[in-house]
């Protein structure tokens, strides 16, 4: 007789999204984004569309622009170009949670999106410098606690390099 699998044989350590399904490291999808650990995210999601497609990635990051003539008139590298953006916004949308995709819901460019997740999450420029500051004063004032074990001492050190990393300011370990 077969077992029916059902969401209780799932460890509880492994986080469920809300489609049920569980939130995985596939190459086929794109890495899910429901508000926590934005650093994190952003860097596995900043791989996973150079992996799809870097110039999609690059229109990511440089941006694109519409041309202003009638569509009929696109060459084709316009309709490539528009369609590689289409895609980076798909791939986008497709990894964040309802609460996040309402949040760049309106937003017509892969790189509007993305800026409007790093705004709402980073924060603006002075808010992050404030967070590189705060963050550079724990780098600096960094020693192990009393009882620490070294492997927790190490991620501790880890996420304070990461958290800086992700804010643009990169020390080597």
């Amino acid at each position: 007789m077969a077992t029916e699998e059902t969401s209780s044989s799932i460890p509880p350590s492994l986080p469920i999204t809300s489609s049920g399904y569980m939130e995985g490291h596939a190459s086929n999808r794109p890495p899910y984004f429901n508000g926590l650990d934005y650093g994190y995210w952003k860097k596995r999601m900043a791989f996973y569309l150079k992996f799809v497609d870097f110039e999609i990635w690059e229109l990511v990051q440089d941006g694109y622009i519409e041309p202003s003539t009638d569509r009929k008139e696109w060459s084709a590298v316009d309709k490539i170009k528009a369609t590689l953006d289409a895609k980076g916004v798909t791939l986008i949308f497709c990894a964040l949670s309802l609460e996040e995709f309402n949040k760049v819901s309106t937003c017509k460019a892969a790189r509007e999106v993305w800026t409007t997740l790093e705004t709402t999450h980073e924060g603006t420029t002075q808010v992050k410098k404030s967070k590189v500051n705060m963050l550079i004063s724990d780098f600096e004032a960094f020693e192990m606690h009393e009882g620490e074990s070294i492997s927790n001492m190490f991620t501790r050190f880890t996420n304070i390099v990461n958290e800086l990393n992700a804010l643009g300011k990169t020390y080597k370990l």
